[in-house]
């Protein structure tokens, strides 16, 4: 069986990804350890960005500043999600509504713990995120047209991408705001086990997207350039 670590350079190649993708893998065993040094983040979408470096294993409690996330993620039920005073600051400004609230994806699973770390080291994972510029959204998005714009929160692409979607979320204000993410990226969440077959129909499209350019480019110079 090919190592998951092997995707990681035909993503960032045919993609022209400006950063590593990350692996995230779902623990359902009882924990054994975890990372005592990891210091209390505002949601577990903080965990992306450092894990562009570095392993991170996680567990509900790393991630229960964030009712929205720690619902989507499996670890709280829509109860104890809706209770929560972030939520219901998330809702008093009209971000979100109940009924929207209970819309949102979620994960079928209550996992015992969620590593993220970079795909060049992981062995085995459940889902593959990768941060797209518009070029790179044309490019995965001519490779599989029935991927999907996901709708706010942005970490309900986590739960879309489990399900065996590609999830693509142009982000959230909440989310970007704790993690900065810059406002030209997005944010795609692909299931692990259908990067083989993605990464075949991304260098179909790299090389059609090519021939057409290289097409169109030629074409132009047929003709005047506008100038104001």
């Amino acid at each position: 069986m090919t190592s998951a670590s092997t995707w990681a350079a035909p993503l960032i190649e045919l993609l022209g990804l400006a950063h590593p993708p990350v692996a995230i893998t779902f623990g359902t065993q009882p924990a054994t350890s975890s990372d005592s040094s990891l210091p209390a983040q505002p949601a577990g979408c903080c965990f992306w960005e450092p894990a562009q470096r570095q392993s991170l294993d996680t567990r509900a409690s790393d991630h229960a500043n964030c009712s929205t996330g720690s619902y989507t993620h499996g670890l709280i039920d829509m109860a104890t999600a809706a209770s929560g005073a972030d939520t219901a600051a998330l809702i008093s400004t009209g971000w979100i509504t109940p009924a929207d609230f209970g819309l949102v994806g979620r994960l079928p699973f209550r996992p015992t713990s969620i590593r993220y770390e970079p795909l060049t080291v992981a062995a085995s994972p459940d889902i593959v995120l990768v941060r797209l510029s518009p070029a790179s959204l044309m490019t995965l998005q001519g490779a599989c047209p029935d991927l999907r714009l996901a709708t706010r929160p942005q970490c309900q692409i986590i739960p879309l991408a489990y399900s065996g979607q590609i999830a693509v979320s142009p982000g959230c204000a909440v989310s970007r705001a704790r993690t900065g993410l810059p406002t030209e990226e997005m944010t795609c969440a692909l299931p692990a086990a259908s990067l083989p077959a993605v990464i075949d129909r991304l260098r179909q499209a790299v090389a059609a997207d090519q021939t057409a350019a290289d097409y169109a480019a030629a074409d132009r110079r047929r003709f005047a350039t506008l100038d104001y």
